[in-house]
């Protein structure tokens, strides 16, 4: 982590100025970097560090009494001059411009800026890496639920669109799958806000203290603004079912995998085509496993958002009953037994003492700990292979290869029913098993870049090599295994592809 940033980046927020180099960060952030391709000078961003001490005097953590300070004008060059006031006290402005050169001075030795020339001109930029934590640290200050607003929905989308054109989509696929990951760390972020606000009011001191974590912390912030997020436009339950039966016939489907395997290596997420099948299957288990176990993440939140409103409710029923009659006889009580304890006299109670007993059975108290028994040597048993499971995994194997169609397999599927520098129609071709389909598969699905002489993929380069195509509408291909629209396929010469194995 620290390779992308400087050693003493977090140093700026160790101190007891630590506010107020937050409200500076955030200010220049957001003015010149944030939106706008602005490159400000040494002094603009002295004047922006100046104006924050005039308006906002008490972040500065030296105990030092508000004054007026004169305005100051940026100036070309580095230097800062002032106009004059009256009412203003030269002395603070000295000391509050030697304070806004110190924090310029903090935050370049700090790396969260650094100045560049280009000519005569010295401009103040951000480095990469503190570029892209303030951007979180400034999600983390206003909340992340207008972002993750129409989550779900945008996943739910991604997913069928991959379904139906998978190529065009899949690299939203993908991103999908970073959104569903996503999606369920801010379940466990309002989780945590929950638990954070429920340490916090248990450990308050005062009714007033704990009032406030109710309706700033727990009403305002989580349950107005996180828990109605989920709960409205992003909640998993309205498209959930529809988003698992895309992702099962995504799943079923080995040809639009291989689609998407040859678009993800096409947009190099893999080295080669097992790999960025593996990639698929993968972010296809993401996006499940999130929404197959976000039941579990929605309990936890409940059962914390119901214990925090009894907690409400009952402190505000109880709020009123402070000065009741119970508390006005104990004062009394209280206070007199002060004044006696102080004299030193004796207590005098009127009444009888009664003997003070267990509601328990002495059968119910715990009881002390025995010796643990000793642990004696046994052999291990190691675990043995299931047969039965090897089997299982090889035909798992094999059926995957089987589906996994290679360029190799449609041109010999081809060269065993177009004759040598001849031409066949595509509705001749006969389909005598389930390779055969299966080729007969990828070649329609190659069929579109061949045609305008495309090569973007291995499987069109391979067939452009040995065979030419051409549309023909006339005679569509109409049998058992399958119907599409007709096409024509001209052999350019005699070759003969021959099996791995063979040319072995």
């Amino acid at each position: 982590m620290f390779r992308a940033l400087h050693p003493d980046i977090f140093t700026l927020f160790s101190g007891a100025n630590r506010h107020l180099y937050e409200e500076v960060l955030i200010h220049v952030y957001e003015t010149w970097i944030r939106s706008d391709m602005l490159f400000p000078t040494q002094a603009e961003v002295l004047g922006v560090v100046y104006q924050m001490l005039s308006d906002r005097p008490e972040l500065w953590r030296d105990d030092e009494t508000p004054v007026e300070f004169d305005e100051i004008l940026p100036a070309r060059g580095k230097r800062l001059r002032r106009r004059r006031s009256a009412a203003a006290d030269a002395d603070a402005t000295s000391q509050a411009m030697v304070r806004a050169r110190h924090i310029y001075a903090r935050l370049r030795n700090t790396g969260w800026i650094e100045e560049s020339r280009y000519g005569l001109k010295v401009t103040v930029d951000m480095p990469a890496g503190a570029m892209r934590l303030i951007e979180f640290l400034c999600q983390m200050r206003e909340g992340f639920s207008e972002e993750l607003g129409g989550l779900v929905v945008e996943i739910k989308t991604t997913v069928e669109a991959a379904r139906l054109m998978p190529r065009e989509n899949a690299l939203g696929l993908h991103k999908s799958a970073r959104d569903a990951t996503t999606f369920g760390r801010y379940l466990r972020s309002v989780l945590a806000a929950l638990r954070d606000i429920d340490k916090q009011i248990l450990a308050s001191d005062s009714l007033e203290r704990r009032l406030q974590h109710y309706f700033e912390d727990f009403v305002e912030q989580v349950l107005l603004r996180d828990y109605a997020a989920i709960s409205t436009t992003s909640h998993p339950y309205r498209f959930r079912h529809r988003i698992f039966q895309a992702l099962q016939e995504l799943e079923d489907s080995s040809v639009e995998i291989n689609v998407l395997a040859e678009a993800y290596l096409e947009a190099r997420l893999a080295p080669n085509v097992g790999a960025a099948r593996e990639v698929v299957f993968d972010d296809l288990l993401k996006i499940r496993r999130v929404f197959d176990r976000i039941e579990d993440a929605f309990a936890r939140i409940q059962q914390y958002r119901g214990r925090l409103e009894a907690r409400l409710r009952n402190t505000v029923r109880y709020a009123g009953r402070r000065t009741g009659p119970f508390l006005q006889r104990s004062e009394g009580i209280i206070a007199k037994l002060d004044r006696a304890i102080a004299a030193g006299a004796a207590l005098k109670i009127d009444g009888a003492l009664e003997s003070i007993r267990t509601p328990w059975s002495p059968l119910l108290l715990g009881r002390s700990r025995s010796l643990r028994p000793p642990i004696e040597s046994a052999p291990i048993i190691l675990r043995t292979d299931d047969p039965v499971w090897a089997l299982r995994r090889e035909l798992e194997q094999a059926h995957l290869r089987r589906l996994n169609v290679q360029p190799s397999q449609v041109l010999r599927f081809l060269e065993r029913r177009v004759p040598p520098e001849g031409e066949s129609s595509a509705a001749t071709l006969h389909i005598e098993d389930l390779d055969d389909f299966l080729a007969f598969q990828a070649l329609r699905l190659a069929l579109p870049e061949a045609l305008v002489g495309g090569s973007g993929t291995l499987m069109t380069r391979r067939l452009l090599e040995y065979f030419e195509f051409a549309r023909d509408p006339e005679n569509p291909v109409d049998n058992l295994w399958l119907k599409t629209g007709g096409f024509r396929i001209r052999r350019k010469s005699d070759h003969v592809t021959l099996v791995d194995a063979d040319a072995r």
